[in-house]
């Protein structure tokens, strides 16, 4: 067993996004994110509580290089005098299953049904089972973005379409438009660790080969076009993609971008609007939203 060192930081919700970003910087064992919920009882999940301090937790290793990001860490964190970091030890073999716990079925009320792969789940006729084990990257299908993105997928995904999955996570949206008709995607994260778990969620469900999945961060000079992009990162996320948003969806696309709070929602139909995109539908969930755009 591997000795790491958990960092939490207690941060109020409107700087997540920057404390996410600071701890990404110096954990190269991914970060978490996680807000605060109500267990609903073993296998059934959780209902997540608004208004209330986030946990961000960034995974370091107990080492000398480990030592050295922690203090990196804190000297930056100094920008954010409201935000609590609390640091404890534990074994990577403890944090691989302890939090299966809180993650049971996801039903969105829709055609898509998350499934964990360690749970046996019926669905009902007509339904689109994903069988899925996020291990350290983002996209359960519990938290209000995946699902705003999963609902506008089944809207906007036509048969044979080719669509690129920007932060792609777990990989649960490449799975869910490959199974609502699409011919292939092709998927990205800036996380490594994330792409390998991607690539494992999409062979586990029999669309390995419909799927291309890399570790990288998207320019404007990728070669691909495309005519449904999709983007559940973050408002400043983006923001900065706004320029390769504006080369890789075709003439006529659709962009779909969410991670985004609602209060932010403006300020990122107006960077997509410089690159030629026109909003053309919002969806909300809580405090959160989602941009549905066209390229001219």
């Amino acid at each position: 067993m591997t000795l790491w060192f958990e960092i939490t930081a207690k941060t109020p919700p409107a700087d997540v996004e920057a404390v996410s970003d600071l701890m990404r910087a110096v954990s190269p064992g991914g970060i978490t994110v996680e807000e605060p919920v109500d267990i609903l009882g073993p296998e059934k999940g959780f209902r997540v509580r608004g208004g209330e301090p986030v946990l961000v937790r960034a995974y370091l290793p107990s080492s000398e290089l480990g030592a050295v990001l922690t203090d990196d860490l804190r000297r930056s964190m100094q920008a954010f005098p409201s935000v609590e970091l609390i640091a404890r030890p534990f074994y990577e073999e403890d944090w691989a299953v302890s939090w299966r716990e809180f993650f049971g079925v996801v039903d969105t009320g829709g055609r898509v049904v998350i499934v964990p792969t360690w749970m046996e789940h019926e669905v009902s006729p007509g339904q689109l089972p994903i069988r899925l084990d996020p291990g350290q990257a983002f996209g359960t299908g519990h938290h209000e973005t995946t699902r705003l993105c999963l609902s506008a997928l089944e809207d906007l995904v036509t048969p044979g379409v080719e669509m690129l999955d920007v932060g792609t996570g777990s990989g649960v949206l490449a799975i869910a438009a490959l199974k609502l008709g699409a011919a292939r995607v092709e998927a990205i994260d800036i996380d490594p660790i994330a792409a390998e778990i991607a690539r494992a969620n999409c062979d586990q469900n029999g669309v390995g080969e419909e799927v291309r999945v890399s570790a990288g961060t998207l320019t404007p000079e990728h070669a691909g076009r495309y005519r449904l992009v999709v983007a559940n990162i973050s408002t400043d996320a983006n923001i900065g993609l706004a320029r390769a948003f504006g080369t890789v969806v075709a003439p006529g696309g659709v962009l779909v971008l969410s991670g985004i709070l609602a209060v932010d929602a403006r300020r990122v139909a107006a960077a997509m609007a410089a690159e030629g995109f026109r909003l053309t539908a919002m969806r909300h969930e809580r405090d959160w939203c989602l941009l549905e755009m066209r390229h001219a």
